[in-house]
C-alpha cells in the first residue's frame, strides 16, 4: 500500500493513500483550534499538490474517535477551508461516522455548512460505517472521474 504520512500527532493522523487516491484525516482525540487548522491545512496542501483534473483525489475524514470541534473552527471550515478545497477540485467529503455524540454533532454541523452556500461551493458529505467502506467508495468514484 502506497501511503505517505503528512501529520502524525497524538490527536490525529493525516496521510495520503496513493492507491485510492485520497487524503485521510483520522482524528484520535480533541484537537484545539491551532492543531485542527494545522492538520486540515497540511492535508489540503498535499491534496492541492497531487489532485489534478485528470487524476482526481478524494478526501476521507475518519471521525470515529473525534470529539467536539470548537465553534470558531467550524466557522473557519465553512468560510475558508471548504472554499479552498472546492477551488482545488474537491466536490465530496467522505465521513466515517463518529461513535460518540460530540463527534456526531460536529460532523452533522459540518455537513450542513458544506452545502449551505451553493453560490460559493458545495462539498457533498457522504457517510460511511467504516474506513474500508469509505476507501472503496472513494476509489470507485475517483476511477470513474478519471476515465
Amino acid at each position: 500500500m502506497a501511503e505517505e504520512v503528512i501529520v502524525d500527532e497524538p490527536y490525529a493522523l493525516v496521510w495520503a493513500d496513493q492507491e485510492v487516491p485520497c487524503i485521510i484525516v483520522q482524528l484520535h482525540a480533541f484537537a484545539n483550534r491551532d492543531q485542527f487548522k494545522h492538520l486540515m491545512n497540511a492535508g489540503l496542501a498535499h491534496y492541492k499538490a497531487h489532485s489534478q483534473p485528470m487524476q482526481r483525489w478524494g478526501w476521507i475524514a475518519d471521525t470515529r474517535h473525534m470529539s467536539a470541534i470548537p465553534k470558531e473552527v467550524q466557522q473557519w471550515l465553512a468560510d475558508d477551508w471548504n472554499a479552498q478545497a472546492y477551488q482545488a477540485g474537491l466536490r465530496e467529503v467522505s465521513i466515517v461516522a463518529s461513535t460518540n455524540i460530540l463527534g456526531q454533532m460536529a460532523t452533522q454541523q459540518y455537513a450542513k455548512q458544506a452545502v449551505a452556500q451553493p453560490e460559493k461551493y458545495v462539498l457533498d458529505p457522504v457517510y460511511y460505517a467504516s474506513l474500508e467502506e469509505a476507501r472503496q467508495s472513494v476509489q470507485k468514484r475517483c476511477a470513474a472521474l478519471n476515465v
